[in-house]
């Protein structure tokens, strides 16, 4: 079961701090002083803390994909092109519906 969210450096802050609003636990690259390690690292990171990975990066979604790292599930969400409340909203709603033994890849 995973006890927050790990944004890697990609997601906007402002999704992070929108999340964080609506009561979900997020934990940021940045704040995390992890920014800029690379990909493997930070999924290893991610995982070492029991956090589900909110990611934008194909790269790092490659790794969640084909790894074989034991993870707590993943989330692969598009900002390009869609309003920070509009992605906010997406992930929001897709965690209120999540099993919390959920570990599959959701692509929002």
């Amino acid at each position: 079961m995973s006890t927050g969210l790990y944004c890697d450096e990609s997601i906007w802050t402002p999704v992070a701090d929108g999340l964080r609003r609506r009561g979900w636990t997020v934990h940021t690259a940045r704040e995390e002083e992890t920014l800029g390690d690379p990909d493997r690292e930070q999924l290893r990171y991610a995982i070492e803390n029991d956090w589900t990975p909110l990611m934008f990066d194909d790269d790092f979604l490659s790794l969640v994909e084909g790894d074989g790292l034991d993870h707590y599930g993943a989330i692969y969400v598009r900002q390009s092109g869609r309003k920070i409340g509009d992605v906010v909203k997406a992930v929001d709603s897709h965690l209120q519906d999540r099993a919390d033994d959920d570990t599959s890849i959701h692509y929002l």
